[in-house]
């Protein structure tokens, strides 16, 4: 969460002078936003560590989904951010994992939100960046649903509902 808020907090001190601020909430659902506020998926990697066995594995399938909104009166705007979970596939009582993200690639994600922010809260033409997620891990074997959180809830990027 610190690496998040770090990531977030310099980004977001360049947004017309709005305090901004980032929460993890595991309630929120894709496609589900409250009224005024906005949506934004992101696909991304991530490192997974099993809690019980101490395996861990890497995974290009990792859905980052982020709901906003900007309180103009106040110049307030929050950002609501859940990181679908996976399970270890060797562990039969396994229990779903937060992903683990490198530095840079929370800075890219926050700078790719901070486009849409832009966009949608400040109506600012949009500027497309070409920064790219790093991954330099090697991933066995293709995608498992049975052990991801989003496929689970029909939102997997690769597990089409």
């Amino acid at each position: 969460m610190e690496q998040w808020n770090s990531v977030f907090q310099k980004r977001a001190a360049e947004l017309k002078g709005d305090k901004w601020t980032l929460e993890m909430d595991d309630s929120i659902e894709p496609n589900q936003t409250q009224q005024g506020w906005n949506q934004y998926i992101r696909n991304s990697y991530a490192q997974f560590h099993c809690s019980l066995c101490r395996r861990s594995w890497p995974s290009k399938q990792v859905q980052v989904l982020f709901h906003f909104t900007l309180d103009s009166p106040s110049r307030h705007g929050t950002v609501k951010v859940r990181r679908f979970r996976q399970k270890c596939r060797t562990c039969a009582e396994a229990k779903m994992e937060q992903p683990s993200f490198t530095v840079e690639n929370i800075d890219v994600m926050v700078e790719k939100l901070m486009e849409k922010i832009r966009v949608r809260c400040y109506g600012e033409e949009p500027k497309e960046s070409n920064r790219n997620l790093v991954f330099n891990d090697k991933v066995d074997g293709p995608h498992e649903s049975q052990h991801c959180e989003a496929c689970q809830k029909g939102f997997c990027s690769q597990n089409p509902a």
